[in-house]
């Protein structure tokens, strides 16, 4: 009796799971949404349109990009974490909501790393480090500068506690405090202002800053990243100048919910990255000043992901950095 008991309790439980394992399996079977935290046109909505059109070919699935921002991308994680674990709904992750937002507020309705399953990182850009004309030659010039005239040297970012912000505060931390923040409403009124003369230095990707230091209206310090950049080639990285901690770039992964389940992540890994290893694909993220990233596996996402958040908010913490 009690085997036949267990038997039809094992058959019935087996009936229940299979209609979710065959629907895992067969995924996907219907439009997939992908929300991007922050407007349309901007870095985030870019890399956002250019996988999609891979992940929709590769899925065979239309991959509809779904613009919400607010909150500095507060909103649209928010909305990845709430959403159901069956893979029709993933989104947009960066370093900005995924490592500066959640450091800076620590009362946002989304934790960055338990609220989500990483799928992987897709896109990265440099940060350049530059300063007004005739300021400071290179870094050591403008490190001097910087500690000889005291408060009177400043930095602009795009808004307190944001990339900008952190990756001066590692340089202001590293001169003893002798710089002060000029927070703006975005990138692009700072850069227009330190073009015046009214700022002294600010610290933005590559995107942004390229056509300004091209036409020589900006001086390059120091990049973050892993090499020397193309046409910045007596620019150092920070690494190179003995300050890896400041090697922050600005990279876009894809995340979905907490608890995605196991095939269907396995089709996502794969599906990225067959798209980034697309000589096409990558030559679209070269042209917006962005790298397609290649080989990027869930855990070492998520390794990642851990790390960043450990190390930037601790160093937030400190230096009493917030969004307010």
């Amino acid at each position: 009796m009690k085997i036949k008991t267990w038997s039809a309790l094992a058959m019935a439980l087996c009936i229940a799971a299979c209609p979710a394992l065959a629907q895992e399996r067969d995924f996907p079977t219907k439009p997939i949404k992908m929300i991007v935290p922050f407007a349309p046109g901007g870095p985030a909505d870019i890399v956002a349109r250019i996988v999609a059109d891979q992940l929709s070919h590769k899925l065979r699935q239309p991959v509809i990009v779904d613009n919400r921002a607010g909150a500095g991308g507060a909103v649209g994680a928010e909305a990845v974490a709430a959403a159901a674990p069956d893979g029709y709904t993933i989104g947009v992750a960066s370093v900005s909501t995924h490592v500066v937002n959640p450091s800076c507020n620590p009362n946002l309705r989304y934790d960055p790393v338990r609220s989500f399953t990483p799928i992987a990182m897709v896109a990265d850009m440099p940060n350049i480090l530059v300063g007004r004309p005739g300021l400071a030659a290179d870094f050591n010039a403008f490190r001097d500068a910087a500690r000889k005239r005291g408060d009177a040297s400043n930095y602009g970012t795009p808004g307190n506690c944001s990339l900008g912000h952190v990756v001066l505060e590692h340089i202001n931390q590293e001169l003893g405090g002798h710089l002060v923040h000029v927070p703006y409403r975005g990138s692009a009124p700072a850069a227009t202002d330190l073009v015046a003369g009214t700022l002294d230095f600010m610290s933005d990707s590559a995107a942004l800053l390229r056509p300004y230091i091209d036409a020589g209206r900006m001086k390059p310090l120091a990049v973050a990243w892993p090499t020397r950049l193309p046409g910045l080639k007596d620019v150092p990285t920070y690494a190179e100048l003995g300050l890896p901690a400041l090697n922050i770039t600005i990279w876009y992964g894809l995340v979905g919910p907490a608890g995605l389940p196991g095939a269907v992540l396995a089709k996502y890994e794969a599906a990225v990255a067959q798209g980034m290893a697309d000589p096409a694909l990558q030559a679209r993220f070269e042209k917006v000043g962005m790298v397609a990233v290649q080989n990027s596996s869930s855990r070492q996402f998520g390794a990642y992901l851990g790390e960043r958040f450990r190390k930037e908010s601790q160093f937030i913490r400190e230096r009493k950095m917030s969004a307010n």
